[in-house]
């Protein structure tokens, strides 16, 4: 890939997107990884012996690299590239350190949380380099939705007969059984994943006719449904902001605010009013403390670790090893959990890879989806449509990373991957069409 950062003339024609039939191999491997990803940890559920998403993505890595046409418009080095591979290096140095990147949670920890997004987000500008692979994509997010959409309203009313895989009904399996949790088995990745289609959803509604226009649109109030029922506070918050934050910057949106509000409340009052129970269970979780004291507990021990190995950290993934030699019981709430991983990510790098490590995935993070996100020109032609999609969706990640540890590999992947879409110009160079302000 370091031949690909450089300029080169020795390079084959490639064939331009209008005479593009159809997409080479390694597109469709990665919207495969995209699909399957949300069966990830647990497969052995569905007796593979392995990870499907695993096979898919390695399949379309070793593809891209083999592809002589895909490099024709050489990747730009730029600072993330550099702070992505900085943090890599010392994230695998910590890990073999402390003896945790042979270990299962550590070793896929690295692989999900940070190798995998990264890889992501800079083949992005390469795998979905034209429009029409981005609207195979959309349409795989819409398929998605509707999935998750459909499944979060099947958990709701306890249907469990009709959802699939039958995991999902196994309160032994994963955690916060009673919330719309999916494939997943956990609410907060359900919520997230929904969000994330919700807004992709969206986009496609406004982009394609006929037939995918109404799918799209279904879609969208399913995905919608599907982030309440997930009765996750923080991606409630995060799909607010991220939907008020698309309207209010898109001044062709604006006019639209009005009926985005009033849409959303009959979406929830008529959820309330079919769903049995739903309306109890938002308002029990809305009420919720203890997740909050939680919260409270495991990062001050992260605060604790922090001013005691500023520089290197306790060592990755070693949190809910040493926690209970970090955890104090406070005076003014009370010490309910330990064996949790510390709820805000950035003070998690701090205190398992020192503040250097905290400070590069910070770097990351700015020069990534924040830059996608507060970029001061909409990117030409139909990447200015996805820049709303990488804008809402960095909004929901953004707020629940404060709140979380946020270990799913999907919506990690899909954060990352969107953002490199909507920053193709920067990290590619401009691609056909005009730039237009805000």
């Amino acid at each position: 890939m370091s031949a690909a950062l450089e300029p080169s003339a020795a390079r084959p024609a490639s064939p331009s997107a209008e005479q593009e039939v159809r997409p080479p191999a390694y597109v469709w491997f990665f919207l495969a990884t995209i699909v399957l990803n949300i069966f990830s940890g647990h497969w052995d559920f569905l007796r593979a012996p392995i990870g499907l998403d695993r096979l898919t993505f390695a399949a379309g890595v070793v593809l891209l690299l083999l592809d002589p046409w895909a490099w024709q418009r050489p990747l730009r080095l730029r600072p993330v590239h550099v702070a992505m591979a900085t943090l890599v290096l010392l994230t695998a140095v910590s890990a073999i350190a402390h003896g945790t990147l042979l270990d299962r949670y550590g070793l896929f920890a690295l692989l999900d949380r940070v190798v995998v997004p990264f890889v992501m987000f800079c083949i992005a500008p390469v795998v979905f380099s034209t429009a029409a692979r981005r609207d195979l994509l959309l349409k795989t997010l819409v398929g998605l939705g509707l999935y998750l959409g459909v499944t979060a309203v099947l958990e709701t009313l306890e249907a469990w007969s009709l959802v699939w895989p039958s995991y999902i009904g196994d309160e032994s399996v994963g955690i916060q059984f009673g919330r719309a949790r999916g494939p997943f088995a956990a609410s907060e990745a359900m919520g997230m994943a929904c969000s994330a289609c919700f807004f992709a959803a969206a986009l496609a509604t406004a982009r394609f006719r006929g037939s995918w226009r109404a799918i799209s649109a279904v879609a969208v109030v399913l995905t919608a449904g599907g982030v309440l029922m997930s009765l996750t506070r923080s991606v409630w918050l995060g799909t607010v902001l991220g939907a008020l934050a698309v309207l209010v910057t898109n001044r062709r949106l604006r006019r639209f605010i009005p009926a985005a509000l009033a849409g959303g409340a009959v979406l929830v009052v008529v959820l309330f009013a079919v769903v049995p129970g739903l309306r109890a269970s938002v308002d029990e979780r809305a009420g919720t403390v203890r997740s909050v004291l939680d919260r409270y507990n495991t990062n001050n021990a992260a605060l604790r670790i922090v001013e005691q190995e500023p520089l290197t950290g306790i060592g990755w993934m070693r949190f809910l090893d040493v926690s209970e030699d970090w955890v104090r019981q406070a005076d003014a709430y009370a010490l309910t959990n330990v064996n949790i991983e510390v709820h805000n990510v950035l003070l998690s790098r701090a205190a398992e890879l020192g503040v250097p490590g905290a400070l590069l995935f910070l770097a990351c993070v700015l020069c990534g989806p924040w830059r996608a996100a507060v970029q001061r020109r909409y990117p030409p032609g139909d990447l200015a449509q996805w820049y709303g999609v990488s804008l809402g969706l960095t909004a929901v990640w953004s707020v629940t990373i404060m709140l979380s540890p946020v270990p799913y590999p999907l919506p990690n992947t899909l954060t990352w991957l969107i953002a490199g879409i909507a920053l193709i110009p920067h990290l590619s160079g401009a691609a056909d069409g005009d730039e237009h302000r805000r």
